[in-house]
């Protein structure tokens, strides 16, 4: 069944872009060109940052079994605790770049079909990728096809409607949190602080409809879940592979409300490890997000998001929410997200005030206030120890029982800070 409809997306796809806008053949036909632009946010911010570790010896009845995230379930009966600072705390100033330059290339044909070719380019090295996304769109009277590396049907229609997304006014609380660092870590950024579905940057294929009475779908498909930039086939026994997702939207106006409302899921096969450590549903994600627009420049928007991850055998929850303000020049945001994992323990919360100042055309001055506290996931380790004796002051021996297997040391990290984060974004 899904093979077939694998195929059947393709099918479809390729009768579309053979059809075209067949009906709009008197469109004129537009010579192909190419054009410019991006961003450059140039920024500096002030830090105040803690880094703890905490300690707690735990009495486990159950020691050695194991829970359905993989870890040994812990009662209440915490025996010890302790707290301590530990390394990691960031400098207390520092200064950053934001920067992408985007090539556009346009062609129009006389059955009035529109392509738009966009290759983005990162103006710092970061991760290692020089290129970001990259992609043809091929739009008419049917829709709109998408083929390559970039975001799937939930990212392009849900992302105006989702929180922080839809809100914010400077800085982007998703992205952007890593001013202070997270204890979560690199893993816990789609599962605990990224608002989006997880839908990668991955060759891909999507279809996306026409509006009609306001209402919109969209469907993506792709081989690879992971970044393929250089074409290399995913090997299913070991990796994340042919992956659907879908969206859905509705917009409209009530007076002088506008609103919108949205929801989109992605489900892909298989898990970055063995086979036979894999549980045969793979990953799945889905979230529900809509914002109101009040008269005046007031906007209020929220996101819910869900994940399920079976290789890492584990689940996860994220809310997002944000309101907005604006007033000619001025703009003001204030956004918030929390996100947990039900089995590790592991949780992020962020909060940023925002605002902004247009200087001129694609010139903005913006101001942030950041505050992010996050805990990492449960680290257990046994400490079975056997019995011994010290020799005390008085020179007698005093002896020390031992500590028996049931008895664990439960490790986490916790970081919480605060930033104030200003600067100067230039978009051409």
């Amino acid at each position: 069944m899904r093979k077939q409809l694998m195929a059947g997306t393709a099918l479809a796809a390729a009768a579309m872009l053979a059809a075209g806008g067949a009906l709009a053949a008197d469109k004129k036909m537009m010579k192909p060109s190419i054009s410019v632009n991006g961003s450059f946010d140039a920024l500096v911010g002030g830090v105040l940052d803690e880094s703890m570790e905490m300690k707690r010896m735990t009495h486990d009845a159950g020691a050695g079994n194991f829970g359905d995230g993989g870890n040994t379930d812990l009662t209440d009966d915490t025996m010890t605790a302790s707290k301590k600072d530990v390394a990691g705390d960031t400098s207390a100033v520092d200064t950053r770049t934001d920067a992408e330059i985007h090539f556009n290339g346009r062609a129009a044909t006389d059955n009035g079909m529109k392509y738009h070719m966009r290759v983005e380019l990162e103006g710092q090295q970061g991760s290692g990728e020089r290129i970001d996304e990259y992609f043809l769109s091929v739009s008419g009277a049917f829709g709109q096809v998408i083929f390559g590396g970039t975001g799937g049907a939930p990212v392009k229609m849900l992302t105006g409607l989702s929180g922080s997304w839809a809100t914010g006014v400077g800085e982007t609380l998703n992205f952007d949190q890593a001013w202070t660092p997270s204890a979560v870590g690199r893993a816990g950024h789609y599962p605990l602080q990224h608002a989006r579905l997880d839908t990668g940057d991955a060759n891909k294929l999507t279809y996306i409809s026409p509006k009609l009475g306001g209402f919109q779908v969209g469907l993506s498909y792709a081989g690879n879940k992971v970044n393929d930039d250089d074409s290399s086939r995913v090997d299913a026994d070991a990796g994340v592979h042919d992956g659907f997702e879908l969206a859905a939207s509705y917009t409209g106006k009530f007076g002088d409300v506008g609103f919108g409302a949205g929801a989109g899921m992605t489900t892909y096969q298989g898990c970055n490890g063995p086979k036979a450590m894999c549980d045969d549903t793979g990953e799945s994600d889905w979230l529900v997000a809509g914002r109101i627009d009040f008269g005046g420049g007031f906007r209020i928007a929220a996101a819910h998001k869900r994940v399920t991850n079976e290789d890492k055998m584990d689940e996860s929850s994220l809310t997002d929410v944000g309101v907005r303000f604006i007033q000619g020049a001025n703009s003001f945001s204030l956004v918030a997200s929390h996100g947990e994992m039900e089995h590790t323990d592991a949780a992020h919360t962020g909060v940023m005030a925002s605002y902004a100042r247009a200087l001129g055309p694609g010139v903005k001055w913006h101001a942030n206030l950041m505050w992010m506290d996050s805990t990492s996931a449960k680290s257990m380790s046994d400490n079975a120890t056997p019995a011994s004796q010290t020799i005390g002051d008085d020179g007698n021996a005093t002896p020390v029982p031992a500590v028996v297997a049931d008895e664990r040391y439960v490790d986490q990290t916790e970081n919480s800070g605060m930033a104030f984060v200003t600067g100067i974004k230039v978009s051409f």
